[in-house]
């Protein structure tokens, strides 16, 4: 199935290994040591944990992302075998369970709190301000509202309300109530949910100002897309500062605006996914595209690229906006192959077949709807050949009575084979050419070759040899262009009709560079080509 295996060796050259190696004992021993102060005591007792085959699988990026937010929130590691779960959380989760706790009024936080912090959120109010000495008078709402600077009218009903809930329910309620009458957002629906769970308020609050300010997005946009409040504020930081790359002519912002679920990217998946666009020039991918590639890892998607340009029936695509749309249903998409292979009609597929639902892809099957030559797709791969410049061309292809009956597959492979021997300024003057076998073409120019050599007097440009093979080809079927779907017969002689046309003072008008051409059937479609 994959064939072209010399551009494997390429792919893997300019990107190095596909399969990143697992966080080791030792590197993650280095990164506790160094970014939380860890003794040798304390290393020791990991060690008897078997740290290295619990945080193994996790990557030391975010190994070291946690470990900084432990060490830069004073949080105390009083037993520090109770690292390795806190170790485990996404840095987003970890951040936002440290800071709950803290805007609650927990002065002193610890590994053990961390740990438990779901089952403290599951805690009545009374049981929870009594574990962490807070006085049972005191209005938590008011307590939550000081501690992140928020001044905001507090309804009794919330003072009220706090002794009837546990502390996670009460919680989710005052952020409720903050987007409600602070910052004008609200959205039932978000919250039935429960999209919006122990979500820190300092860190929607910052969020919030960044999403308001930097990234220009009113509150029409938030409440709309209410999913972007519960992402990781710093995430956000770090595509607007260090995402500088452009694509399809669009800016940060603008993706942002278009397609808002950028921002629950990794950055570094983002910053990987765009170099891997510039890498295999995939500028020109639709935006729907773009983000699918944020789901596909840089490894798969390094692979499966390679598996796609090894393949003679999905090469063709490689150029395509829908690429990527591609790679993402990988799987989908050779196995449809591979069932197109069995029954001889995948020369005949193209993107949309890949990609369409059953119902339509078995009416594909069944013969019930026939895709050959469609415009749009014509014009892809001039433009993919050709370049930007050459798609008006279609139009001279168009003229001919088959140009539908030629299956994509067999054009892109007789533009690839032409383009061996001859310029795409030749090419394009006799543009017709491309809708012939390839089979009939190289025999018709070898035969040519033999004939009409240098040694038998005659001189032709490239232009004039491609133009006369177009010709012998459309002269066999008396110019009625059926020619492009019988395959079977023979190049000079029709099994149908006999030749009655006379091309040898044709030939050598031609040989001798003169304007004038001889008074023959199809004599100025002949001398238009040579133009």
């Amino acid at each position: 199935m994959f064939k072209q295996t010399f551009k494997t060796n390429f792919i893997i050259k300019q990107f190095g290994k596909l399969i990143s190696p697992i966080t080791t004992e030792s590197k993650i021993c280095n990164a506790l040591a160094t970014n939380l102060k860890l003794d040798r005591n304390a290393i020791k007792i990991l060690h008897e944990n078997k740290v290295d085959s619990k945080l193994g699988k996790i990557p030391e990026e975010q190994i070291i992302r946690n470990c900084i937010i432990l060490q830069s929130m004073n949080i105390r590691l009083d037993k520090v075998e109770l690292l390795i779960p806190c170790l485990k959380l996404q840095p987003k989760t970890l951040r936002n369970r440290i800071l709950i706790l803290k805007e609650m009024g927990v002065k002193s936080i610890n590994l053990y709190n961390i740990r438990r912090f779901l089952l403290l959120m599951q805690k009545p109010m009374i049981n929870f301000k009594k574990l962490f000495n807070i006085p049972r008078n005191k209005s938590m709402i008011k307590v939550i509202f000081s501690n992140v600077d928020l001044t905001c009218k507090i309804d009794k009903y919330m003072v009220k309300n706090e002794t009837r809930t546990t502390v996670g329910s009460y919680y989710q309620l005052c952020i409720m109530y903050h987007q409600k009458h602070c910052m004008k957002l609200h959205n039932e629906l978000f919250y039935e949910k429960k999209r919006f769970k122990y979500v820190s308020l300092t860190e929607m609050t910052r969020l919030l100002d960044i999403l308001r300010n930097k990234c220009q997005l009113d509150e029409k946009f938030l409440e709309k897309h209410s999913y972007v409040l519960n992402i990781d504020v710093n995430n956000v930081e770090e595509i607007l500062n260090e995402l500088n790359t452009k694509l399809n002519e669009k800016s940060v912002i603008d993706l942002i605006k278009s397609y808002p679920r950028i921002l629950l990217h990794d950055i570094s998946k983002i910053k990987n996914t765009f170099q891997l666009y510039q890498n295999f020039d995939l500028q020109n991918q639709s935006h729907r595209s773009v983000l699918q590639g944020f789901k596909i890892n840089k490894d798969t998607f390094i692979e499966r690229y390679t598996n796609f340009a090894n393949n003679l029936e999905l090469d063709v695509w490689l150029k395509h906006p829908r690429l990527v749309y591609m790679l993402y249903y990988y799987k989908s998409v050779t196995n449809r192959l591979t069932y197109m292979k069995h029954l001889n009609c995948s020369n005949n597929a193209n993107t949309h077949t890949y990609l369409s639902n059953k119902d339509f892809f078995s009416r594909y099957i069944e013969g019930d709807v026939s895709h050959t030559a469609v415009r749009k797709h014509v014009s892809y791969i001039l433009k993919k050949e050709f370049g930007d410049n050459k798609i008006h061309f279609v139009s001279s292809i168009k003229k001919h009575p088959f140009w539908k009956s030629i299956p994509l597959l067999h054009i892109d492979k007789t533009i690839k084979y032409l383009k061996e021997y001859f310029s795409i300024e030749d090419i394009c003057k006799n543009i017709q050419i491309i809708l012939y076998p390839r089979s009939l073409i190289d025999d018709t120019l070898n035969l040519l070759y033999k004939e009409y050599s240098p040694q038998n007097g005659y001189n032709f440009t490239s232009t004039q040899y491609l133009a006369l093979c177009l010709y012998k080809l459309e002269q066999k079927y008396h110019f009625s262009g059926d020619g492009v779907w019988q395959v079977e017969m023979s190049v000079f002689k029709s099994n149908l009709f006999e030749d009655v046309y006379e091309l040898d003072n044709l030939i050598e008008r031609m040989n001798d560079d003169e304007n004038e051409v001889m008074n023959l059937s199809g004599e100025a479609w002949f001398e238009h080509l040579l133009q």
